[in-house]
């Protein structure tokens, strides 16, 4: 399974607007164009992993799940992967999940898939078993 681009809409939603002549903070179109090209890179090597198993003799498929996600990464409507999650949960382990940064209480659950994004990958596992007639 692969990796969807994690950003939607620009990333609008984690750029905090400046007074006039001072730059936004946040992330930058470019700093969002790089993210989400990341998520090709990986479904590339990911692709070509699977290929390399295939030529070994097993049977590996793989499924990419970018178009389940469209439009629907952080900033996305509806928002089916988190952005900053600052409020911890009972399995974060700040100190461990963030070494640097612990004292601000991100928790691990920032920029991976809510409810909703965990059924989007589901939609792109179930139509792969499909294919393969499972």
């Amino acid at each position: 399974m692969g990796y969807p681009p994690l950003l939607s809409n620009d990333g609008v939603c984690l750029k905090i607007p400046t007074p006039p002549g001072l730059p936004n903070l946040g992330l930058s179109s470019a700093s969002t164009a790089w993210l989400n090209s990341i998520a090709g890179v990986l479904a590339t090597a990911m692709q070509g992993a699977a290929d390399d198993m295939n030529k070994a003799g097993a049977l590996v498929e793989f499924a990419d799940p970018k178009d389940d996600f469209r439009n629907q990464g952080i900033c996305g409507d509806p928002e089916q992967v988190n952005g900053l999650v600052v409020s911890l949960t009972k399995s974060d382990t700040p100190k461990k999940d963030w070494p640097i940064i612990n004292k601000y209480g991100l928790s691990a659950q920032s920029f991976h898939p809510k409810i909703g994004g965990a059924r989007l990958y589901a939609n792109t596992l179930e139509r792969k078993m499909k294919a393969m007639s499972l």
